[in-house]
Parts: C-alpha cells; structure tokens; sequence
C-alpha cells in the first residue's frame, strides 16, 4: 500500500462564514455519516498516519466532529483541524478528551467574526491536549510581509502571550515563529484558489506523491486545491484506494507531475505549485 504523508478527507462542504479570499463551492452541500466516514477509514488506515478534516467547509460545524475524532483513534490515525476558530470555544472542552488530536490550525484572517473572537480562541486553548500543536496562521498581501490586518492580529497575539520584542520581530520577519511549546504563529501569502484558465505553468507538484484529498461524497482528487472535484479520479465509498491508484488518470497524472508538466487543465492553470519550481 501506497503511503501518504496526510489524507484530507472532507467531513463537510458547509461553512458558518462566507469569506471574501474562499471560492465558492459548486457542489451539493452535505455532511458525511459516521458509517461513510468509517468506510473512509477502513480503507485508507495503511496508507496513512495522518487524516485533515477538511478541504472546503468548516469540519467544526459537523455535529459529530467530536465522534468522527475518536473514531479516527480506532484505526491508529492522528487529527489535523483547519478551522475559522468560531465555533471553537464551545468544543474546545471536548476537543481536549480527543488524545489524537495533533494539530490545530485557526485561520486567523477569516472574516465576520465577533468582536471577541481572538480573546475567545486564546482562551480556550488550555483545554486542548498538552501536545496537541496549535497553529495561528496568517495570510500576507505578498513577499510574506504582514498587511494591516495580520499586524492588528499579531499584536493581539503580542499581548495576550506577553511577547518580548524581538519575537515579534521575528513574527514580522520570519515564516514560522514558536511562541511556546506547542504554539506557533505561521504567515504565508494569500494564495488564489485554482481555476481552469488559458494559463499554463510548469512546476513540481506534491499532489499524489505526499497527499491526496477526498470530498463530502467520496470523490477523491489530487489535493485539497480542486475544491470542486474538478479532477475525479474515483470513489472511495465504490473503489478501494489500491484500484484507485491503479487507475490509468492516476498514474497519468502522477507522471505528469513528476516530469512538472501536469495533464490536467486545472493542474496546469495552478499557481500553487510555482512554490515547489
């Protein structure tokens, strides 16, 4: 069996906010069963230690996150979140009875948040796991410099963790910045979600080789950038992953990404994997 440094799997297209930097989403709106998310599970426990919750939607709007986390458990797989920190205050709680939660990234730049939504967040990071990683992360305008808004959240962050100075300065002038133990504050450009253009770019992706991703109702494509399953390669509730990666579009593709010439339209049209040139 193949292995992947992560799986996305998609526990919900939905979301609670409706940011101006996300595309929209063009497929049904749904959120997965447990039995369909264990059928996942079952079938991607070899190839992975790793499984996100997401690809579009916000995996903390889904009633049974909380169950979907300690299923995941049972199969010896670890959690990643992705989440707009909204609703977090109200499961961090249980979020901390979850001993597989490993990472959990808050997109600090979502928009329509409440007035206390940073103190709220902050807050309630004391119940979560002891080695559980948590992960502020910003979006920047461009050369990963902090815009006006990233620079308010920063010195809220400044404030309620008492940094000194020179860390951040080091927030300002670095990538990744360790502000505790197990908290980071992470910064990167604000990148444009793909869409089948007339551009065409060469450049290495990491799409098939260290990830795949797998949406609400099973379809499973290269990443977690083909938020509207654009590139089907199969269905995991109807194939296995084996038959899957067997499949001649995948292994197409996956050539096509290691020669840094991708088949594929929307692939092609990618700015994302310019990162990797």
């Amino acid at each position: 069996m193949k292995k992947y440094k992560k799986i996305y799997i998609e526990i919900t297209n939905n979301c609670n906010l409706n940011c101006s930097f996300c595309s929209p989403v063009q497929r049904p709106r749904k959120y997965m069963t447990i039995e369909e998310f264990e059928k996942i599970l079952i079938k991607i426990k070899d190839a992975t230690n790793y499984i996100y919750l997401h690809v579009k939607g916000e995996p903390l709007l889904h009633p049974q996150v909380i169950d979907f986390i300690k299923l995941a458990e049972k199969y010896n797989l670890k959690v990643n979140l992705t989440t707009n920190g909204t609703l977090f205050p109200k499961l961090a709680k249980e979020l901390g009875t979850c001993k597989n939660l490993n990472k959990i990234n808050f997109s600090l730049h979502s928009e329509n948040y409440i007035p206390t939504y940073f103190e709220e967040i902050f807050n309630h990071i004391q119940y979560l796991p002891k080695k559980t990683t948590v992960i502020y992360r910003l979006w920047t305008l461009k050369n990963k410099q902090l815009d006006e808004k990233s620079t308010i959240i920063v010195d809220k962050i400044k404030d309620y963790y008492k940094l000194s100075s020179e860390t951040v300065e080091k927030i300002r002038e670095e990538e990744n910045i360790k502000i505790s133990s197990t908290i980071y504050v992470d910064k990167d450009n604000q990148f444009t979600w793909p869409e089948i253009t007339n551009h065409k770019s060469c450049g290495y992706c990491y799409a098939l080789k260290t990830h795949i991703a797998i949406l609400v109702d099973g379809t499973v494509v290269p990443c977690c950038l083909d938020s509207n399953g654009k590139i089907n390669l199969g269905n995991i509730f109807q194939e296995s992953l084996e038959e899957i990666i067997k499949s001649e579009k995948y292994q197409i593709l996956q050539k096509s990404f290691q020669d840094r010439t991708p088949s594929e339209k929307l692939c092609q049209s990618c700015t994302y994997k310019e990162r990797n040139s």
